[in-house]
C-alpha cells in the first residue's frame, strides 16, 4: 500500500490530456547518494509503464542534494496507475528514510504555448523545428 503522506492529490476535474509535473526532492543530509540511487531505480521502472510519456531525473550541480524529476504521463488514469505501482510504493518507503520532501514536492503543470505555434506532446518533434 501506498504511504498517503507522500500520494499527491490526483483531481477529478483536470481537462483531458497529458499530464505535465515536476518534483523537487532534498535529501537529508549524509543521504544524497542512497537517494540518488532509490530515484534511478525509480527511472528505470517508471519509464517502463504503458501511460509514461517521459521521465527524467536530474540532480541539481550547485546542491547535489537536491534532485528533480520531470515527469509526463498520458492523461489522469496514467498517473493514478503510476501511484499504485510496487516501484513508486517502494520508492516513497526510501524517499522517508532519506529526503525531508513529501508529496508537496510534487507540482503539476499546464503547459503554455508560444504564441503562433500548436503545442506539441512531449516526444514529439515538432515539425517546425525539422526545418
Amino acid at each position: 500500500m501506498t504511504d498517503r503522506r507522500f500520494t499527491p492529490e490526483v483531481g477529478d476535474d483536470l481537462p483531458p490530456g497529458e499530464r505535465p509535473m515536476i518534483a523537487v526532492v532534498r535529501a537529508i543530509p549524509g543521504h544524497e547518494d542512497r537517494l540518488a540511487a532509490a530515484i534511478a531505480v525509480l527511472t528505470t521502472a517508471v519509464r517502463r509503464e504503458p501511460g509514461c510519456v517521459e521521465f527524467r531525473s536530474f540532480r541539481d550541480i550547485g546542491d547535489p542534494g537536491t534532485f528533480r524529476l520531470y515527469e509526463i504521463y498520458a492523461d489522469t488514469d496514467a498517473f493514478r496507475a503510476h501511484l499504485e505501482t510496487a516501484h513508486v510504493a517502494h520508492f516513497f518507503t526510501e524517499l522517508a528514510q532519506h529526503s525531508t520532501s513529501d508529496a508537496g514536492a510534487l507540482t503539476q503543470l499546464a503547459e503554455l504555448p508560444a504564441p503562433g505555434s500548436r503545442t506539441v506532446p512531449a516526444g514529439h518533434a515538432n515539425e517546425d523545428d525539422e526545418r
